[in-house]
């Protein structure tokens, strides 16, 4: 059985009564305002090296559904909520960029006495992954990129209006459900795996009127030359996957992080989408094996037994 199909992924449970918060005090965001506190959601499962997992905008932990259980044989696998995302609260004064949202990891980090993990990041998450590298380089151990970037000209025209300040408000009043089942259709490759129950798990921590307006700050505050500006002198190698046939972010991105980062490694996954983690969990797992092996392995159905080179093309 698929390991998206398994009884352990269909147990998997996204709901803020599931799982832990930590108390994180964000960046004051002027002289005379107070430090706004932030509760930030996450669940943990397993022993051994730690990972975190970090989604993109618009998502919740809830992507990571497929891969937690199986991760959490192998190490101490953690899977966070970014404010204004899931079920972390919705923060007032918080600005959403890159540097606040790594400002926030590494609290986070704090909060829970890791001086160091593996990041694993997932789109806009993944470029806060490597944001992470410039600003604090000592926190991240092997760090793995799936489908990185941000606003691309693929993209639909639903998120494109999210960043024009006229028509945003619009935009975000109108968010349907029906809206995020087509968003999910284009990240994917087979219709199939978006089923009602998917996109109610998408659809829930965002319906209300916060969480939008957190969604439309994240993104219109999404700055990738800074980013890019602050990995140019970074040494740290960056595993970088995308899926074959994904439409927002194609590989062919990956001539951008060669130029931007000193020390990447590149692999394409065939059959499969945008979001990678949920199409080809079993793919994900080997490779993430293999490139952080366990310390001390105990679920040895997934190791990675293949030349990595067999999905490039």
């Amino acid at each position: 059985m698929p390991v998206g199909e398994s009884l352990r992924s269909q147990l998997f449970i996204n709901s803020e009564k599931v799982g832990d918060f930590v108390e994180i005090t964000l960046p004051q965001t002027g002289e005379d305002e107070e430090a706004e506190v932030a509760r930030i959601h996450y669940l943990e499962a397993g022993v051994g090296e730690p990972m975190l997992l970090i989604h993109s905008i618009g998502q919740s932990l809830y992507t990571w559904r497929n891969v937690f259980a199986e991760l959490s044989d192998n190490y101490r696998v953690i899977a966070i909520d970014l404010p204004g995302h899931g079920y972390s609260s919705r923060p007032d004064t918080f600005t959403y960029t890159a540097d606040d949202v790594a400002f926030v990891l590494n609290a986070f980090l704090d909060a829970l006495n890791i001086k160091s993990a593996h990041m694993v990041g997932f789109s806009i998450g993944a470029m806060y992954m490597m944001r992470m590298l410039s600003l604090y380089p000592k926190r991240v151990a092997n760090s793995v990129a799936i489908s990185p970037g941000g606003i691309t000209e693929h993209m639909p025209k639903l998120i494109h209006n999210m960043l024009r300040p006229l028509i945003a408000t619009f935009a975000r009043n109108i968010f349907t459900a029906s809206d995020v089942r087509n968003l999910l259709l284009e990240c994917v490759t087979d219709p199939a795996l978006i089923d009602d129950y998917v996109v109610r798990q998408y659809y829930e921590p965002l319906s209300d009127g916060l969480s939008r307006e957190a969604l439309m700050y994240a993104l219109r505050n999404y700055d990738q030359e800074r980013i890019a500006e602050g990995l140019l002198p970074v040494e740290h190698e960056v595993l970088i996957l995308w899926g074959k046939n994904d439409r927002w972010h194609p590989p062919s991105g990956s001539v951008y992080f060669q130029s931007i980062l000193r020390a990447g490694r590149y692999y394409l996954v065939r059959n499969a989408g945008h979001l990678l983690q949920e199409e080809a969990p079993v793919k994900l797992l080997e490779i993430l094996y293999s490139y952080i092996p366990p310390a001390v392995p105990n679920y040895d159905v997934y190791r990675y037994t293949q030349n990595l080179a067999d999905d490039q093309e």
